[in-house]
């Protein structure tokens, strides 16, 4: 196992390194290539400071991205032979550019390296959740333009109380995934600070070019205090957490309806055979477990 700091004699006994880094290398398999932009952008970063020149700069960009395919092409695997995807990078950089790759940790620790690749990873998960939640909020709002004068019982507590129609029940779960949306999206904005240049939470003494690096990044804001940077660990997770928790209610929601209704007693809703399931001892019965497996999960 490859660990950043062997060079300086230091050999961690290999079953405590399993027992402390785990899975890390698996896990990091997700944040791989965000940990590669975030370096391509404080590599150029450390150019613009005198850290790196021109033509190292360039070069060590150019690394990165042939990493980057590598990566996504499956030539290179991220694996035990690293301790992390952090040192997985530095690791390629030193092996292709000897002393100038291992320059590539100037002026950043792995505290805030893990921090803008997280926050990286979380802004384009939001992204894809509003997104999604924006085209279930279509498709609701498409069927109830279509088939919407439906008349459909109103129930509560699971007793037909009024009369009410197709389309006040999808309507509701468009305007559900348009809220959903719009939480999503703005949490992603909330997210949007780059803490890459904050070291391991008492800053570093360089020049970096944080905001310039922010700006490479797409990340609207810099985070400045180092101690907060760290304080922020799980405060911002739990932000993204709490967006995708909001879509996956009304997931649920719409999933324990179908499965309600499409229930001989209700009968409202046929699947396709496609979705549903047999039984291996009644088979007249059609189970669907594609809804009923959501609709089940009491949290999302």
């Amino acid at each position: 196992m490859a660990l950043i700091w062997a060079e300086a004699g230091h050999r961690a006994d290999a079953k405590l390194q399993e027992f402390l880094a785990g899975d890390d290398v698996l896990l990091d398999r997700e944040l791989f290539l965000f940990d590669v932009r975030a370096t391509k952008a404080h590599a150029r970063g450390l150019g613009r400071i005198g850290i790196l020149t021109a033509d190292e700069a360039l070069a060590m960009t150019r690394e990165l991205d042939a990493l980057a395919a590598e990566f996504s092409a499956g030539t290179f695997v991220l694996d035990a032979r690293f301790e992390d995807g952090h040192s997985a990078i530095e690791a390629y950089l030193t092996e292709k550019l000897g002393e100038t790759g291992k320059r590539v940790h100037t002026g950043r620790s792995r505290n805030d390296q893990v921090q803008v690749a997280l926050r990286l990873y979380l802004q384009d998960r939001l992204h894809e959740v509003a997104a999604s939640s924006a085209v279930i909020a279509d498709a609701m709002l498409a069927r109830a333009e279509r088939d919407g004068s439906l008349p459909m019982p109103g129930y509560t507590h699971l007793q037909r109380a009024v009369p009410s129609s197709v389309g006040l029940w999808l309507g509701a779960f468009a305007e559900a995934f348009i809220d959903d949306a719009a939480f999503a999206a703005s949490t992603r904005d909330w997210l949007a600070s780059c803490p890459l240049g904050t070291g391991a939470g008492y800053g570093v003494n360089l020049p970096l070019d944080r905001d310039g690096v922010a700006r490479e990044l797409d990340l609207a804001r810099v985070q400045w205090n180092p101690m907060y940077v760290q304080n922020s660990r799980g405060k911002f997770e739990l932000a993204a957490l709490g967006a995708l928790a909001q879509a996956l209610l009304d997931v649920r929601r719409f999933a324990w309806d179908l499965s309600l209704f499409t229930s001989a007693e209700f009968a409202f809703v046929a699947l396709p055979a496609a979705y549903v399931t047999g039984s291996s001892l009644m088979p007249n019965k059609k189970n669907p477990d594609v809804v009923e497996l959501p609709a089940r999960r009491r949290r999302p």
